[in-house]
């Protein structure tokens, strides 16, 4: 059973994803600062100030201590790994930008930026060879050539299935994930860089 959030910071902390993803070694096991800032990639001082609004919310518990030569190094670990949040303890700010996936949005442009500078500049919405209505820039580069980078963003007016060719595609996407996700933690390290991933379908409102 999901654990309930009743801590407003909890809820503030858990809906930020930039925050969230910094409870994720704890919710693996006993972990220290020094292994969340290894993980993530924080300075020690950043890994400390995130621990520590986590002991505030009552997200981690003390977990004992790692005997080595000089001062013991403190373990924590999270309090459950499935939390049930009200909606109404979540900032609306967060909110819209989880419902708006603007979090996303916001780190692939960024991304995009740093590869080119001028791409995105202008918007395209255009009929595809499919038929369907795209949305995307001016001068489409070709994505799937070895010198450009592994990027992909789609969307789409609309797809028209049945409902049962839906579920098929639907369980084909997260099958897709699913056989890629197990290998993120051994790539993570060997220091292999991280790619973001957005996947949606839904059925369009009448």
């Amino acid at each position: 059973m999901p654990f309930p959030v009743e801590n407003p910071l909890a809820a503030r902390l858990l809906a930020d994803p930039d925050m969230a993803v910094a409870l994720k070694p704890f919710m693996k096991g006993p972990a220290s600062v020094k292994n969340l800032a290894l993980a993530q990639g924080l300075s020690l001082q950043q890994a400390h100030y995130r621990v520590g609004l986590f002991l505030r919310a009552g997200l981690l518990v003390s977990a004992g201590t790692l005997r080595r030569r000089g001062r013991p190094v403190r373990l924590y670990r999270a309090v459950d790994t499935d939390f049930r949040i009200p909606r109404k303890l979540v900032p609306e700010r967060i909110l819209r930008a989880l419902e708006g996936a603007r979090s996303w949005q916001e780190e692939w442009a960024k991304a995009l930026e740093a590869h080119d500078p001028g791409y995105g500049a202008v918007l395209r919405v255009f009929l595809n060879e499919e038929g369907l209505l795209e949305f995307g820039g001016e001068g489409e580069p070709d994505i799937l050539a070895e010198s450009f980078p592994p990027f992909v963003n789609l969307w789409s007016a609309g797809l028209h299935l049945s409902r049962e060719e839906a579920k098929a595609f639907q369980r084909e996407l997260l099958a897709l994930y699913h056989r890629y996700a197990p290998l993120s933690s051994a790539r993570q390290a060997e220091g292999q860089p991280r790619y973001l991933v957005h996947l949606g379908l839904a059925p369009a409102p009448k």
